[in-house]
């Protein structure tokens, strides 16, 4: 039987960007679903549970902490482990995005799309 491919969750306003993950991370055999504001990230989780959610904060309609405050209340969505993928790099944009429950942090800028894998594949050992 061949094994359950992860499922990852990509909300990134930036197609782009967006694009460059998704090849990367389906290439490592991960399943990707793109969302590109928070709102579209929401209604994506209805019917697309994924095992790791990377998630942009600057996004339109509703942004990254907006997306992480929703899901928070959801016992099932909650346990969901968050990367957050931002340029926003202050130590209090990091520490809003941990108590909101994001379990990691990575500079966008500081790291390179195998970086993100990488970190995404540890996530999901």
């Amino acid at each position: 039987m061949p094994k359950k491919k992860n499922k990852i969750l990509l909300a990134e306003d930036d197609r782009l960007i967006c694009r460059a993950y998704e090849a990367s991370l389906k290439q490592e055999g991960f399943e990707v679903a793109c969302a590109h504001d928070g709102e579209e990230a929401l209604q994506k989780l209805g019917d697309f549970i994924p095992d790791l959610v990377l998630l942009d904060l600057i996004m339109p309609n509703k942004n990254g902490f907006e997306f992480l405050e929703a899901i928070k209340p959801d016992a099932k969505l909650k346990k969901i482990p968050i990367i957050v993928l931002s340029n926003l790099g202050q130590e209090s944009d990091v520490e809003r995005a941990k108590a909101l429950g994001a379990v990691d942090y990575m500079i966008k800028s500081d790291s390179s799309i195998q970086k993100i894998v990488e970190k995404a594949s540890e996530y999901l050992k």
